[in-house]
C-alpha cells in the first residue's frame, strides 16, 4: 500500500481550480481501477489557501447577507475580459462550456463573487478537526463551495449560504455558528495563519492556479491532463516498491 499526498492550492472563485478538481477526481478513480495495486493505495489531500484578485479578501470580514460586497460575477468579467472582442469572449466561453461539460460541470455565468476569506477559513477549520469523518466532511465541503458558486449562481460570502453549505456537507451546526459568529468580529481583519498561508502560496506561485503537489515532488500546473496525474501516482507506487524491495 502507498500513501499518495496531494497538496492542491487553488480558490474556489477559479473555474479552471474546478476543472481541476473534478479532473483530479477522474484520475484517481483510473489509476485505481486500472494500475496493479493501485487501489490499495491511499489519497490524502490537503486544500491549500490561494486568494485571487477578484474580490479585496484581507480587509472584508465576513461578508453579511444583503450586503453590497458582493458584485455581480458578469461585472467582473467585464471588467477582467475588456480587452477581448466579442468573438473571442464568445470562443471563450463554448471552450469553457466543453471543458467543463466534460468533467461533469455546467457553469453558469449568475450569482455574485464576494470575498472567499470564510470559505478557506471554513475549509481550514474542517481540515483541523481531528475526528473520524472529518476527510468526509471537508470533501462534502469543498466540493458543495465550488458547486455553489460555479452552478447554482451562489454567494459564497453569504453567511446564509456558508452555513447550509457547511452544515449540509456534516459540519456541526453549533461549530459552524461560533466560527461565523467570529468571523464576523472586528479582530478577524487581523492577519490569520489561513491568510499568511493564503499570501505565501500567492508569492511563491509564479503560474497561478490550480497547482497540484503530489508527494512534496511532483507538481503539475494547470488543470486538464488527467494521464499526467496517473503517470505520477504510477511513478510513487514504482519507486515506493523499488525502496522496500
Amino acid at each position: 500500500m502507498t500513501v499518495i499526498h496531494i497538496d492542491i492550492i487553488s480558490d474556489i472563485v477559479c473555474a479552471w481550480c474546478y476543472i481541476g478538481k473534478k479532473t483530479l477526481e477522474k484520475a484517481i478513480s483510473l489509476y485505481q481501477k486500472t494500475y496493479p495495486g493501485g487501489k490499495n493505495d491511499i489519497f490524502k489531500i490537503t486544500w491549500r489557501p490561494y486568494y485571487l484578485d477578484y474580490h479585496h479578501q484581507h480587509n472584508t470580514s465576513l461578508v453579511s447577507d444583503g450586503s453590497s460586497s458582493s458584485v455581480d460575477k458578469s461585472e467582473v468579467a467585464k471588467v477582467k475580459l475588456a480587452h477581448m472582442s466579442p468573438e473571442r469572449l464568445e470562443a471563450l466561453k463554448q471552450r469553457m462550456d466543453r471543458i467543463g461539460r466534460s468533467v461533469g460541470i455546467i457553469f453558469k455565468p449568475g450569482g455574485k463573487i464576494g470575498s472567499t476569506r470564510a470559505a478557506h477559513h471554513l475549509i481550514n477549520l474542517c481540515q483541523a478537526t481531528q475526528t473520524g469523518n472529518s476527510v468526509e466532511v471537508r470533501d462534502a465541503l469543498v466540493t458543495r463551495l465550488f458547486e455553489a458558486y460555479h452552478e447554482l449562481e451562489q454567494d459564497i460570502s453569504s453567511r446564509t449560504v456558508l452555513r447550509e453549505i457547511a452544515v449540509e456537507a456534516g459540519m456541526d451546526a453549533a461549530q459552524v455558528d461560533e466560527f461565523l459568529d467570529s468571523f464576523s468580529s472586528p479582530e478577524v481583519l487581523q492577519e490569520s495563519e489561513v491568510d499568511r498561508e493564503a499570501r505565501q502560496n500567492k508569492e511563491a506561485t509564479n503560474t497561478g492556479v490550480p497547482l497540484f503537489i503530489v508527494q512534496d515532488v511532483h507538481r503539475v500546473d494547470g488543470a486538464q491532463d488527467l494521464m499526467e496525474f496517473v503517470e505520477i501516482f504510477g511513478k510513487i507506487r514504482e519507486e515506493e516498491g523499488q525502496a522496500e524491495a
